[in-house]
């Protein structure tokens, strides 16, 4: 491999990245060059041609100046296009500086001017570069290629400042500004062609609006003052600019003193410059990536401030030449090599449309408020202090720098949860009011109790569950009412309220002897009695006599063995401990999250739970991972192995799947079977790597962080992946991140080999398939099923409303599924009549008719081999609602019949989220 492809793929630049990356670190490089030329030549002419004290009242008209443009900037943002005002921008500065190189040579009084010129275009600069990187790179990506564009800043700055030296002797400082000119006018040129190959939408035309452009002003600071994470940013600006200023300014009066004239001047302050730029290069390109891979971030951000409190230190105790230059140069270093790309992933937590908006106001005014205050502090500190307390205030400062960024650092994490929660539509309402204090209203109360008398028991329930939270009289009385209602649920919610009340008072009273009589007929009742009663013991925490367990633990129904979970959870005795464990293995998924729920509640791990964690299905595996959570410090190491070995399996599974993949081009028949196996079993053991982080403390790795995975928004998935890296055990957080981004070897196993492989794997139904497909369809003993049923479950994966079920649900479809064959001009199904079968078409097409009001026909639609009819037969006891014929040639279908259907769906919530996406994509097609 040729030593560009290597250096590329070293860096972590993918292929498609390649042209995008090179582009954004040369707009970096540009303009960081025409800073180091420009802010030598400037500081020059500055330290040989104005008093020693003119610094400091330079800082506060800099800051002015600043704030204006950076306001004026973020304000544009949302009415101009990205290309043109960061283009136009730079070419006026570059005109600007162009006179004013001019000017200098014939109006010495130019200085002040053109140092403030060229310190604010810096300043811009500095914004407009990570606008770019920003409006161009998502979440992750700024993690992974920020430190690239950090390096290619620094290369440019390197540049720039040892060529500064040069070119003052050659010529003269002046020259410096001109030159910096002609750089970011070129810096513009790159931005253009960026713009046009770059796809994100935040390069695209910005939303037509009619509001002022006082409002377009405002959204950056609307954005910080919403986010508690960009307001401290905000506040940590303000401190860092002050620190900037209180290091640069002695370190500079230090090198006027040492170096009087103007060349020396400029060649000394171009190697410092040459010096800091080389080190942060190396630093950015070796240290930063490993550093935000193994600690995030947040943590990179929190060196900065603990470099100022130790360069303050130093110069307490002796301040010269040598030491200001070394404090200047590694404050600098740290800045340039592992800060700068650190803060500007902060802002990855605003959406894209309003980030650059947020970066442009707190560079633009926080921190320009920061300098301004420099400028009053070490004025008014020189007045009055000596040189030692002007270090101390510094380190103040300092201090209180690192206790804010300590605080953002807290905060990084919870940012971008919230964000994820907005990008999902996922509203968590925090301190809002209870339930209870909702029912405690007499007019909400009174509306309830109204309730009641609804001809719907599911929403007298409701009500019942709700009044059962309130002590009050007129509440009380419904719920003894409601001991004679029809409907179990809502007796069931009755008897615990009113014997929850004889609990409480002590004694019992006729009311609680009715209702526990009422609560006896429940457990001896139908199945949905069964279910209320189990309900009402576990509300009342009492359990169950054994005969009783016994009997609902074996429950053909599973409803009803899910309500036994919850009170067998109550119990602590070994009994009910082993009926649990047992409840994780249970084939209903509701009773197995039932018994993972019930022991989760107890107050320590159940003995023999971890142990589950090594079960042969994914599916109890599951449910013993959420047993454990609550008691993660407890099994922490444990949990983490477990975890460590479902990130492995996923990664060598995933392997798999892309070789074969790769392998065939367009995988068919068993092949692709066997490759849309392991892709489920990715996700699944994915999911369950997940689940360990919400057991080790990250409850939102199993809920909003997953969700947001599966998200088609690239800026989500990559916010989510993001969010791994800083919540929960670090190390698993980084590890399935690695997984989530898994990209293909560019050299994959051949077909064969990777065949052979998973011949011998752990997984049956892989292990079965893959010797299946190595001996051409001939061997079958390692098949968890029977060869007709394997034909079956292949002809139902290409039906789209079973072609993402794992095999295990293909297995059960596939075993009450009938062939059935159908001569041309017969029916399937009639108009009118009744049936609860879904057709799955293998062969052949149907031709749908539905009678008009006048007695003729319509033809409404025709299906073809690989489409279902009669889906709604299954979900509703109604009469067909068109009648359905073969059409042409024979038709064969498979035939599922709506009781066998119906209870798959009830217990496989995949096979029923399958069904319900078809049946969507049917009705917004009509």
């Amino acid at each position: 491999m040729a030593t560009g492809p290597r250096l590329i793929r070293a860096a972590g630049i993918r292929d498609d990245e390649v042209a995008v990356v090179g582009l954004i670190a040369a707009v970096f490089a540009t303009l960081e060059a025409g800073r180091g030329l420009g802010e030598v030549g400037v500081n020059t002419l500055v330290l040989t041609r104005l008093p020693g004290d003119a610094l400091p009242w330079l800082y506060i008209p800099l800051g002015i100046i600043s704030l204006v443009i950076a306001v004026a900037f973020g304000g544009a943002l949302g009415r101009v296009r990205r290309a043109r005002l960061t283009g136009f921008t730079l070419i006026g500065i570059g005109a600007l500086l162009a006179v004013e190189w001019i000017a200098l040579g014939r109006l010495p009084d130019a200085v002040p001017v053109a140092w403030l010129t060229v310190m604010a275009a810096g300043a811009i600069a500095v914004t407009i570069g990570w606008t770019v990187a920003t409006s161009t790179l998502d979440a992750r990506q700024a993690k992974r290629l920020f430190p690239i564009c950090t390096a290619a800043a620094i290369a440019g700055n390197f540049v720039g400042s040892l060529a500064a030296g040069p070119v003052t002797r050659a010529a003269s400082a002046d020259a410096l500004v001109g030159l910096e000119g002609a750089l970011f006018v070129l810096a513009a040129i790159l931005i253009g062609r960026l713009a046009r190959r770059s796809r994100t939408p935040a390069w695209g035309a910005p939303p037509t609006t009619s509001h002022s452009i006082i409002k377009d002003v405002r959204s950056g600071f609307d954005e910080v003052r919403g986010s508690p994470l960009l307001r401290l940013v905000a506040v940590a600006y303000v401190l860092f600019a002050v620190l900037l200023f209180s290091v640069s300014f002695p370190f500079l009066r230090a090198a006027r003193a040492t170096f009087p004239d103007d060349a020396s001047l400029a060649g000394a302050l171009g190697l410092i410059g040459a010096v800091v730029t080389a080190t942060s290069f190396v630093v950015s390109l070796v240290v930063a990536k490993p550093f935000y891979r193994r600690f995030g971030v947040a943590a990179a951000a929190l060196i900065l401030p603990v470099v100022y409190l130790v360069g303050f230190s130093v110069w307490i105790i002796q301040f010269t030449f040598v030491t200001a230059a070394a404090v200047s140069i590694v404050q600098q270093v740290t800045q340039r090599g592992l800060s700068n790309a650190a803060w500007s992933a902060f802002y990855n937590v605003v959406p894209s449309a309003r980030r650059a908006q947020a970066l442009a106001f707190n560079d633009g005014v926080p921190g320009q408020l920061g300098i301004m205050l420099s400028g009053v502090l070490l004025l008014t500190a020189g007045r009055f202090f000596a040189p030692e307390q002007v270090f101390w205030l510094g380190f103040a400062t300092a201090v209180a720098c690192t206790i804010t960024v300590v605080a953002i650092r807290r905060r990084y994490a919870d940012a971008l949860l919230r964000t994820l929660r907005g990008g999902t539509g996922e509203q968590i309402l925090e301190g809002g009011r209870g339930l209870g204090d909702l029912v405690d209203t007499p007019d909400v109360r009174k509306a309830i109790i109204a309730t009641m008398t609804d001809p719907d028991g599911a929403l007298r329930a409701m009500a019942a569950a709700m009044l059962a939270r309130s002590p009050a009289p007129d509440a009380r009385r419904a719920l003894v009412d409601a001991l004679d209602d029809p409907d179990p649920r809502v007796r069931g919610a009755a008897v615990a309220a009113v014997l929850a009340d004889g609990d409480q008072a002590g004694a019992p009273s006729s009311e609680a002897a009715r209702a526990e009589r009422i609560m006896l007929g429940l457990l001896g009742g139908d199945a949905a009695a069964r279910v209320a009663g189990l309900h009402a013991m576990h509300g009342l925490r009492r359990d169950m006599d054994p005969s009783s367990r016994a009997a609902a633990i074996a429950d053909p129904v599973p409803a009803v063995r899910a309500a036994a979970m919850g009170v067998l959870g109550v119990a602590s005795d070994d009994a009910s401990t082993e009926a649990l464990l047992a409840g994780l293995a249970d084939p209903a998924s509701i009773v197995r999250g039932a018994a993972s729920s019930a022991l989760a509640s107890r107050d320590a791990v159940a003995p023999g739970l971890v142990e589950r964690l090594s079960a042969s299905t994914i599916e109890t595996q599951m449910a013993a991972i959420g047993a454990l959570e609550g008691h993660g410090d407890a099994v922490r190491p444990e949990v983490v192995a477990w975890a460590d070995l479902q990130v492995g399996r996923a990664l060598t599974v995933a392997g798999a799947s892309a070789a074969l993949t790769a392998a065939a081009g367009d995988p068919s028949g068993s092949l692709a079977f066997l490759v849309g196996i392991l892709d489920g079993r990715t996700q699944r053991y994915r999911d369950l790597a997940l689940a360990a982080m919400a057991v080790l403390g990250a409850p939102a790795a199993r809920g909003v962080i997953r969700r947001s995975l599966r998200s088609g928004d690239a800026d989500i998935r990559a916010q989510a992946i993001e969010a791994l890296d800083s919540i929960g055990d670090r190390r698993l957080g980084a590890a399935i991140a690695r997984l989530v981004e898994f990209s293909p070897p560019p050299d994959p196993e051949p077909r064969d080999t990777v065949i052979r492989a998973l011949c011998d794997d752990a997984d049956a139904w892989v292990r079965g398939l893959a010797r299946w497909i190595q001996s051409d369809g001939d061997d079958m003993a390692d098949l968890p099923t029977s060869l007709t049923t394997l034909d079956t479950m292949l002809q139902l994966r290409a039906v789209p409303l079973f072609e993402r079920l794992a095999p295990e649900d293909l297995e059960r479809i596939a075993a009450v599924a009938t062939e059935r064959w159908f001569e041309p001009g017969e029916p399937l199904v009639r108009e009118g009549d009744l049936g609860d079968e879904l057709f799955v078409i293998l062969e052949g097409r149907v031709q749908v008719h539905r009678q008009e009001p006048d007695g003729s026909e319509r033809v409404i639609r025709t299906y073809d081999a690989g489409d279902h009819i009669g889906e709604l037969a299954v979900l509703r006891e109604r009469p067909r609602v068109a009648t359905v014929v073969a059409q042409g040639g024979n038709v064969r279908t498979l035939v599922l019949g709506g009781e066998g259907l119906t209870t798959i769906l009830r217990e496989r919530p995949d096979a029923a989220m399958a069904m319900l996406a078809t049946l969507a994509e049917r009705i917004s097609a009509q």
